[in-house]
């Protein structure tokens, strides 16, 4: 296997505490392999839950939901359930958890379900599905890890993103013959506060060889509203380290009247290429937009080498803010 040194490793080492008059949706998925081996069938596993802390800084859950999803071989989702109840679930059964699962969310799921935590996690699932892959490269032992398949795999999505770009450094390796290079990154700091066991929703320990995806949008009252976002992408290896893949931080204020984007800085944190990082203006592209044209947005304009698909799922889910900050109004 080709193991490299992941292009940026510099983690974030805690979460943004907890302010009066904040509200903020937390969530994960851990993506595990039902199976003999790693790149088979999945398990997605999640949560999300929405928080309020008042002006006297007492907390009070405002909504939460949970995930469970098995998809097969081929990438088709074969059960789901879902907590709150949602019957139009039953309508993703049997399609491909991948290009148009979003669209098919979007149709069966009614409008007012679409800015709250269910919605956020069924919207995670293409994406889950999508970086499990990175955990057959890192097992040895997982049939057709970095052989020929993987490299056509790889060339159909040059330029799909940064890091993706056709001159970049993966694309360049496989377009080389060489095998699918496998980046490594640093070690996970715990986002755990000591100070305050409710700034993340209950999340069990990482399975060895699996995979989580963890998202933090938090709202805190003002003028303007100042917005701290997050998202973490990491792998546990068959001996329990959990090195993280992916990582940005995104801070962004909004005028709380029009709710538009004001300013909107993306820091990458931990990337797999060294290309990632270049991606992180794209997040200015938000500013002077409405928050509930964000999604529409990013979907039609957020494309190619100067984008991140991974960061661009962070900036459509701020769109929710538009349902998260008017709890903060009294």
């Amino acid at each position: 296997m080709n193991f490299v040194p992941a292009g940026l490793s510099n983690p974030s080492s805690e979460t943004v505490p907890r302010r009066s008059r904040s509200v903020r949706r937390t969530s994960h998925i851990d993506i595990l392999f039902d199976g003999p081996f790693v790149g088979g069938r999945l398990v997605l596993s999640g949560r999300a839950r929405d928080l309020k802390t008042d002006a006297e800084g007492v907390a009070l859950e405002l909504d939460a939901a949970t995930v469970t999803a098995h998809i097969d071989e081929e990438r088709r989702l074969r059960s789901l359930v879902v907590t709150p109840r949602e019957d139009a679930t039953t309508g993703l059964i049997g399609r491909a958890v991948a290009k148009g699962f979003r669209a098919a969310v979007d149709s069966l799921l009614p409008p007012a379900r679409h800015h709250s935590p269910l919605y956020l996690l069924l919207d995670d699932l293409p994406v889950a599905t999508l970086i499990s892959g990175y955990a057959a490269l890192y097992d040895a032992g997982t049939p057709g890890a970095g052989t020929g398949q993987d490299m056509r795999a790889g060339l159909l999505k040059a330029d799909i993103c940064s890091g993706w770009r056709s001159d970049g450094t993966m694309i360049v390796a496989l377009r080389a013959g060489l095998p699918m290079p496998a980046p490594v990154g640093p070690g996970a700091p715990s986002l755990a506060r000591t100070d305050d066991p409710l700034a993340w929703h209950d999340i069990p320990p990482l399975a060895p060889r699996a995979m989580r995806r963890r998202r933090l949008v938090d709202v805190t009252w003002g003028d303007p509203l100042v917005v701290a976002a997050m998202f973490r992408d990491t792998h546990t290896s068959a001996e329990g380290e959990e090195t993280v893949l992916h990582e940005y931080s995104v801070d962004v204020t909004v005028d709380p009247t029009a709710l538009t984007v004001l300013s909107a800085v993306a820091t990458p944190r931990s990337l797999p290429w060294a290309e990632c990082p270049s991606a992180a203006q794209s997040a200015r592209r938000l500013e002077g937009h409405p928050l509930g044209d964000v999604r529409e947005l990013v979907r039609r304009e957020l494309a190619g080498i100067s984008t991140c698909t991974h960061l661009n799922d962070l900036l459509r889910s701020l769109a929710d803010i538009t349902v998260l900050a008017p709890a903060l109004a009294d």
